[in-house]
């Protein structure tokens, strides 16, 4: 009997042990304000990305661009973005998030305003280039920002904030630009992003932690492996962009058959840098986790059925239909209807059910695109803002419900020293897949206007969107049905 307590007093000794890292698990208000820095710069890029879809056709009229020269003044800021965003997230890690933080933050907000106060199409396409860069270059970052500020275990929780609110700002993007373009003309779409800048600014100098790692401690940058990603999307990114104006030449079919060779070598050249005991550029064992690959094959096509149809959306309102700036970005505030009524009942239960709540999200998606379809070709070209409203109420509820669970399936289970590397793949991924769905539907769309006018082209692109938002709703069932951290996979090998 006098040993029966040893247990009984080992157990007690043990329990505050396991509660004591409980005290301190509420986030901080350092934390969220944290959090609001870094979704306040994703919310510029997401502005200024799809805000001048709305604004291009005022572009053109203000230079008598050419075609070819307006879908360059939105694929320089697509291209350039894409191909740095995975350069962007490991030189974080390198030279420490802040620093790269800011440096992307000042620059971004510098080349907006040499946007402002372009002169010709030429020079707007290069100043729009070098906005994608310094953009890839500060996106990357917010994501470690708020897993370094954030307890262990609850930066799911931000993430799932996260994603709703930057699906709002990809949504409200066409909505304030059609505002400012209708009151103030193009280049408010530029100046918008002065003020936002300078209050994330602020909020950056006086929030965000400094690196206190030694030199010693952080990883070497890789130089050749990040030509080699690097030039492995750029091969991929720059026919898929210019495909559809060059009718897919065969030059755009070899660029993209060089893609996989250098992804190839790039591969190579990371297997024996790690052989060799040298930092890679990217992460190998971000590859061995069921949820982060998963979750990027999924956000991929979610991505690009989704961004794709969009910019078709778009085209409908104001080439079909006629649609000004401003009444065509009014029209989509169905959709951010929908996104904001979804966005509590994802949160509710998208820590608990993530891949149940996206799959009901791909599928609203889906319906959404079935609808829009029947309302097309019921309406023809008496649509109107009303009559359209319930399938874009319907897209808006399914983004919503998508956007919550998505990053923290992701990102959950990843490492401290794999954030960059993962944060810069989650972005690449994501731009990625716009670019291609962009590439696929514009191409459908187009061609089959040419022969069959617009509404039929757009009743054809929404029924296929909604195949392609189905298929990602079967290859969902790849992603965990909860997420887990990094802390929960450790404790439970």
């Amino acid at each position: 009997m006098s040993n029966l307590p040893d247990p009984v007093l080992r157990k007690q000794q043990s329990e505050p042990q396991v509660s004591e890292p409980q005290v301190d698990e509420k986030p901080s208000r350092t934390a969220w304000l944290i959090a609001l820095v870094t979704i306040g710069a994703s919310l510029m890029d997401l502005l200024d990305a799809t805000a001048i879809s709305v604004a291009s056709p005022s572009i053109r009229s203000s230079f008598e661009a050419s075609t070819s020269a307006l879908q360059w003044m939105i694929a320089a800021y697509t291209l350039t973005f894409s191909v740095m965003l995975i350069a962007g997230g490991r030189l974080g890690d390198v030279f420490g998030r802040r620093n790269v933080f800011l440096i992307g933050l000042v620059g971004f907000v510098a080349a907006s305003v040499a946007c402002s106060l372009a002169q010709s199409a030429d020079v707007l396409i290069f100043t729009r280039a070098i906005q994608g860069a310094f953009a890839a270059v500060m996106i990357p970052q917010g994501f470690g920002l708020v897993r370094a500020a954030f307890p262990p275990g609850k930066a799911a929780m931000v993430f799932g904030v996260m994603g709703p609110i930057m699906g709002i700002g990809g949504i409200a993007g066409p909505i304030l630009g059609g505002l400012l373009v209708g009151d103030l003309g193009w280049r408010a779409i530029f100046w918008i992003n002065i003020p936002i800048g300078i209050v994330v600014l602020i909020g950056a100098l006086r929030l965000l932690p400094h690196d206190e790692r030694q030199a010693g401690e952080r990883p070497r940058l890789d130089v050749i492996g990040l030509l080699l990603a690097s030039a492995a999307v750029f091969l991929f990114a720059y026919p898929i962009v210019q495909g559809r104006e060059a009718d897919w030449a065969a030059w755009t079919w070899i660029m993209m058959a060089c893609s996989v060779v250098v992804l190839a070598l790039f591969g190579v050249h990371q297997l024996m840098r790690r052989r060799a005991g040298r930092d890679p550029f990217i992460e190998p064992s971000l590859f061995r986790k069921r949820a982060f690959n998963a979750g990027l094959l999924v956000q991929l096509l979610f991505n690009g059925g989704f961004l794709g149809m969009s910019v078709i959306g778009t085209l409908l309102l104001q080439i079909g239909l006629n649609f000004s700036p401003l009444h065509a970005g009014s029209t989509l505030l169905w959709w951010m209807l929908g996104t904001l009524l979804s966005m509590g009942l994802a949160q509710k239960f998208a820590q608990i059910y993530p891949r149940r709540v996206l799959q009901i999200g791909l599928m609203m998606l889906a319906l959404s695109m079935a609808v829009a379809a029947v309302t097309i070709r019921h309406y023809g070209a008496d649509l109107t803002s009303l009559t359209i409203g319930p399938a874009l109420l319907i897209g808006g509820f399914g983004m919503g419900m998508c956007y919550a669970p998505i990053f923290g399936v992701i990102l959950a289970a990843v490492d401290d020293r794999e954030v960059g590397s993962a944060s810069g793949l989650v972005n690449s991924f994501q731009q990625l897949g716009g670019g291609i769905g962009v590439a696929v539907f514009g191409t459908l769309f187009f061609g089959w206007a040419t022969d069959h006018g617009v509404f039929e082209a757009a009743q054809y692109t929404y029924w296929i969107a909604a195949a392609a938002l189905l298929f990602t709703w079967a290859v969902a069932f790849l992603v965990p049905k909860t997420a887990r951290s990094a802390e929960e996979l450790a404790a439970a090998e």
